[in-house]
C-alpha cells in the first residue's frame, strides 16, 4: 500500500467522520460523533483518522484513560477499526500496523478494544489480527441474539406466563413516554434488583432521541392507559437491540413476558 497516515480527529473532521461510518462495514449509531459525544463530559477523545494521501481508509473510535491508556471506547459498548466493506486482510494488516506504530511514537503503550460483535460485522480480520499480535483477551462478554427466521418456541415458564395475559386487555405501541418509563419503572426497578442505574440518564435519552428518532424507539406496554412494562430499542441496519428493558413489580400477569 501507499504510504499510510494517522491523524486524531477533531471538530472540523465530523461531517467526513460521520459520512465514512455511514458507509463502514459495521453501521451503528453508536459511531455518529453525535453519539459519541452525548458524554464528552466523562471521556477525553482520542479517535483517530487513516488516510492514504486524501483519502479516509479507517477510523478508530477512542478515548485516552489514565496513565494514557487507549480505549476504544470506554463510552460505547463495543468498538475497534472501522473500515469500508469488504476491505481485504492484505490492506487491513497495514492500517492497524499504522495505528501501532503512531500510538508508540506518542509513547502509548497499551489499548484497549471491545470487538465487535459478529451480528453487526462480516469480517473476523481483527480477531485474525489479535492472534497475530499475541494480544491478550482480558474480558469476554456474554451477548444472545435470535435470527430472524429461526425464532424458538419460548420455555415453559415464558409460554405460561404469556398465556396468563390472554384475561388481560393489554395495549402495545410505540410511544414518547421516556419520563415515565425512566422514573417510574427503570431506574426504581434497576436499583430493588441490580443495585445499578441505567447507563444513560433520561436528560441524555432523551437528547439522543431527538437526534437519531429513526434508530432509538421506545415500545410501551398499557393497561387502562396505565404504563405497565417498556423495551427501548435501538435499531442499527439489520438488528434490533434491546438497551433497555423493565416492568413493575406485578410479575404475575405477564405483562413484561408479553411485551
Amino acid at each position: 500500500m501507499k504510504s499510510l497516515r494517522v491523524q486524531r480527529y477533531s471538530a472540523k473532521h465530523k461531517d467526513v467522520w460521520n459520512d465514512f461510518v455511514l458507509k463502514a462495514e459495521v453501521h451503528s449509531i453508536l459511531f455518529i460523533r453525535d453519539f459519541m459525544e452525548y458524554h464528552r463530559d466523562r471521556f477525553v477523545d482520542y479517535s483517530l483518522m487513516v488516510y492514504q494521501e486524501q483519502k479516509l481508509l479507517a477510523v478508530l473510535p477512542a478515548n485516552i484513560g489514565e496513565n494514557g491508556v487507549i480505549h476504544s471506547h470506554q463510552g460505547l459498548s463495543y468498538g475497534g477499526l472501522l473500515c469500508k466493506p469488504s476491505i481485504p486482510f492484505d490492506q487491513y494488516v497495514p492500517i492497524f500496523e499504522c495505528l501501532l506504530k503512531f500510538l508508540r511514537l506518542k509513547k502509548l503503550k497499551t489499548i484497549f478494544i471491545k470487538t465487535v460483535p459478529h451480528i453487526y460485522a462480516k469480517s473476523n480480520h481483527s480477531k485474525i489480527v489479535f492472534n497475530w499480535l499475541n494480544a491478550n483477551c482480558y474480558r469476554t462478554d456474554i451477548y444472545s441474539y435470535i435470527p430472524k427466521g429461526k425464532y424458538v418456541k419460548p420455555n415453559r415458564n415464558r409460554v405460561r406466563s404469556i398465556k396468563n395475559t390472554e384475561n388481560y386487555d393489554f395495549d402495545v405501541r410505540p410511544s414518547d413516554d421516556y419520563s415515565d418509563f425512566w422514573n417510574k419503572i427503570l431506574i426504581p426497578n434497576l436499583q430493588s434488583r441490580f443495585n445499578t442505574s441505567p447507563t444513560h440518564s433520561l436528560a441524555e435519552i432523551k437528547s439522543l432521541v431527538k437526534i437519531f428518532k429513526k434508530n432509538i424507539r421506545f415500545y410501551g406496554l398499557y393497561d387502562r392507559k396505565i404504563l405497565r412494562a417498556g423495551l427501548v430499542v435501538f435499531i442499527l441496519r439489520d438488528v434490533i437491540h434491546v438497551q433497555y428493558s423493565a416492568g413493575d413489580d406485578n410479575r404475575i400477569d405477564g405483562s413484561l413476558d408479553y411485551l
